[in-house]
């Protein structure tokens, strides 16, 4: 038996203790705060078990699937039953027209959305007769994607879906951490243009919209992605758990051991860490076994968000629920004052139908984001009064909701920079053997990519520790 700590007890540390509990390590898993699980988190809400945080995993990447697969839970999962989306554009709800993460693929349906104006529709179109503008190193999305698209494209069709995903502004983020698959798009050899790339991409086609049959993208189980937190933490076999136990310090030991420092109480010494936790925590704790590694871990920016659930009756909505929810670009900040985007959850999951609860309709609002957090400010009354007034302007929404719950996420979503995936390398090399990094600040905001990190790291110091015992 092997002494391993792994430091946070949200989704990436979770999946780090789990793998090295299954290959024989002896695990002690350190978490600040009173529950594991992180930002995946349900409880009761208008009759049923409704997510506060992350509401899905994307199935394009296996590691979520493939580890509910491990956990014998793979019959528990659904799909959305509503999978057409919309975008509130120029003054109404258009259809999001069939697309790759904001690049259209259909320029006719782009067309008869109405979510561009006539001269941005024209613009779009040049894409199909500009040349190739090869990528300069890693750019920022908005800047690839305005040179090919144009502005209001990047305004109103790629930033609310990309920028939505990682609660960010796509004028600042990384087109190769955050969207690889639009990088390769602007790097097809065949394709000079990117909706030309986009359209090989999908198949040769139109692609596929967001209202179209296929296999499913996402995926959760029926009770929720806490679901998935409490059978992780059931299968951790003879893992110690130690909620409450923030970590102070680490500091070396010896030849290769370190010692973690907590508060209020003795270190205790370990072969190795897994740290999962935000990026500046673990720069902070990176101090003393890493300097080098520290400081730009701890540059890492980070945007915070709400998501505002609200139970309203369904003669309260003036329209169909007829798709899983819309997105709001920012540059529609004037008429829509606090909302990013809002799933229509009793649409989107059959399971929060109104028959599966009290009859009323889930609606989950996003608030928040990088550069746009000002309202996050805002006690939670005037939060949700805030959120209701926005409603009444893209969907209609008339009278008081029923019932209300605010789940605030501070310094939840690690923005990248362009040049992110490099600084991460370095990181990473930077870092003694018996240390290894895992969560949402490397690779990925997703779910599937926080489980990936820490089933990695897991591997990379099992291998240290244990490799002489093979």
């Amino acid at each position: 038996m092997t002494g391993i700590v792994v430091v946070g007890g949200g989704i990436a540390g979770l999946a780090a203790a789990h793998r090295l509990a299954a290959a024989g390590a002896d695990v002690t898993l350190f978490e600040s705060g009173d529950h594991l699980g992180g930002k995946l988190r349900t409880s009761p809400f208008a009759g049923r078990l409704v997510d506060e945080g992350a509401d899905a995993f994307v199935l394009r990447a296996p590691a979520a699937v493939e580890l509910c697969r491990t956990l014998d839970m793979e019959g528990e999962l659904v799909h959305p039953a509503a999978r057409r989306a919309y975008v509130y554009s120029r003054g109404q709800l258009r259809p999001l027209p069939p697309q790759v993460l904001g690049i259209p693929t259909d320029l006719e349906a782009l067309a008869a959305s109405g979510i561009l104006s006539p001269a941005g529709l024209d613009r779009v179109h040049e894409d199909l007769t500009l040349p190739a503008t090869p990528l300069a190193g890693d750019e920022p999305i908005g800047a690839v994607v305005e040179r090919r698209l144009g502005a209001e494209a990047l305004d109103r069709l790629v930033d609310p879906l990309v920028g939505g995903i990682n609660a960010g502004d796509t004028r600042r983020l990384s087109l190769a951490a955050v969207v690889p698959q639009i990088d390769a798009l602007a790097r097809d050899a065949d394709h000079p243009g990117l909706i030309e790339a986009a359209q090989a991409a999908a198949g040769g086609g139109t692609g596929r919209g967001a209202d179209s049959g296929g296999e499913p993208v996402f995926a959760s189980p029926a009770a929720g992605m806490g679901r998935l937190v409490e059978a992780l933490a059931a299968d951790l076999g003879p893992t110690t758990v130690r909620l409450g136990t923030p970590v102070e310090a680490l500091t070396p030991r010896g030849e290769a051991g370190l010692t973690v420092h907590l508060a209020g109480a003795a270190g205790l010494d370990a072969d190795a860490v897994v740290l999962a936790v935000p990026a500046s925590a673990a720069g902070t704790l990176l101090r003393e076994v890493a300097p080098e590694a520290a400081g730009p871990l701890a540059g890492v920016e980070h945007a915070s968000v709400a998501i505002v659930t609200l139970a309203v009756r369904p003669d309260d909505i003036a329209r169909p629920l007829d798709a899983s929810g819309f997105l709001v670009p920012r540059v529609e900040n004037q008429a829509v004052a606090v909302v990013t985007a809002c799933s229509w959850a009793s649409a989107k999951w059959a399971h929060l139908a109104p028959g599966r609860g009290d009859g009323t309709v889930v609606l989950r609002a996003s608030v928040g984001r990088a550069g746009g957090d000002a309202a996050l400010d805002l006690d939670d009354d005037d939060l949700v009064a805030r959120v209701v007034e926005d409603l009444a302007v893209t969907m209609g929404l008339v009278g008081a909701p029923r019932e209300v719950r605010v789940s605030r996420w501070p310094g939840s979503f690690p923005q990248y920079a362009p040049g992110h995936l490099e600084r991460i390398a370095a990181t990473e090399a930077a870092l003694p053997p018996t240390v290894a990094l895992a969560g949402a600040a490397l690779l990925g905001v997703g779910v599937p990519a926080c489980i990936r990190s820490g089933t990695e790291a897991a591997d990379r110091v099992w291998a240290v520790v244990a490799g002489p015992r093979r």
